[in-house]
């Protein structure tokens, strides 16, 4: 027989990852924003942004590696701990934003990327690489707070996990890996999967018949039926429900679930985000809601 003791229970549990980080700027997100900056910044332009954060940060030069500008401030940034990184991020794309974007097309031309191709790629690759931030009218912000991950996605997932929900938490961790790589229809198709197999396995565990193929409205009509929401709360609940109908599946038959028809469909990120926040919301929901009547 195989005991999973409460030391290695929690090992595993503390593995779970946000969805985001915030506290680093990996090695090779920073490469790839110098790559940005080498198609979209003009070479004359460093001097001055070099200086201006050498003045910031109160010092005469920002390293004393590299001939140029240009070079100092590459390998700075490449040394530079997370918060100044983040600064000569934003100093740099403020300047692509505000001061490139308005110069006359003789003087950007042989630029290979436009404003709005740098920033895009910029908040790509902050996605890619698991970092919370973005950039947004001229400024870095952070994206999906910690206190929707810590209060609500990450208990939602060690709650799937503790309770043995295996489809569910897969298909919900799926959810989180598509929006990462920037899959945002292949996202709100997991979540609604996880939304749907966490409804399921309920039923199971309470021997409650069901149809494989039941969509997610009818799943929460027989969850309601058969009092897994207690009936004293029926008249609290209808606003839930509406929400549980309507909310996930809703977004999902709109965006990502049907064809397209001639015209290709973009998804952006928030459609995504809303989706995995609104799945791990109705998970804690209902996996407490089965608990308690378990008791």
């Amino acid at each position: 027989m195989i005991f999973e003791l409460y030391s290695k229970r929690q090992k595993r549990l503390n593995q779970i990852e946000d969805i985001f980080v915030y506290d680093i700027i990996p090695e090779k997100l920073r490469h790839q924003i110098i790559h940005i900056w080498n198609d979209s910044i003009n070479y004359e332009l460093w001097e001055e942004i070099h200086n201006i954060m050498a003045r910031e940060l109160g010092v005469p030069q920002l390293s004393k590696y590299g001939n140029s500008a240009k070079e100092k401030s590459i390998c700075f940034f490449i040394q530079a701990n997370t918060e100044e990184a983040l600064d000569f991020v934003e100093l740099t794309f403020f300047t692509i934003d505000k001061v490139i974007r308005d110069l006359p097309y003789f003087k950007k031309s042989e630029l290979k990327m436009d404003a709005d191709s740098a920033i895009e790629e910029l908040n790509y690759r902050f996605i890619e690489n698991g970092i919370g931030y973005e950039f947004v009218n001229g400024k870095i912000i952070k994206i999906d707070s910690k206190i929707v991950h810590n209060e609500i996605v990450k208990p939602a997932i060690k709650l799937l996990y503790e309770e043995e929900f295996d489809g569910a938490n897969n298909e919900f961790l799926k959810a989180y890996e598509h929006y990462r790589r920037g899959n945002y229809k292949e996202s709100i198709v997991e979540a609604l999967k996880s939304f749907e197999s966490t409804m399921k396995t309920i039923c199971r565990r309470c021997n409650i018949i069901y149809e494989e193929h039941y969509t997610a409205s009818k799943l929460i009509s027989i969850l309601i039926n058969n009092g897994i929401i207690p009936s004293y709360l029926n008249n609290h609940f209808t606003g839930l429900r509406t929400t549980l109908e309507s909310g996930l599946p809703t977004l999902r038959n709109k965006t990502s679930g049907h064809g397209q028809g001639e015209n290709l469909i973009e998804i952006p990120s928030y459609f995504a985000s809303y989706a995995i926040n609104l799945t791990a919301t109705n998970i804690i929901f209902l996996i407490n809601a089965f608990k308690n009547y378990q008791k």
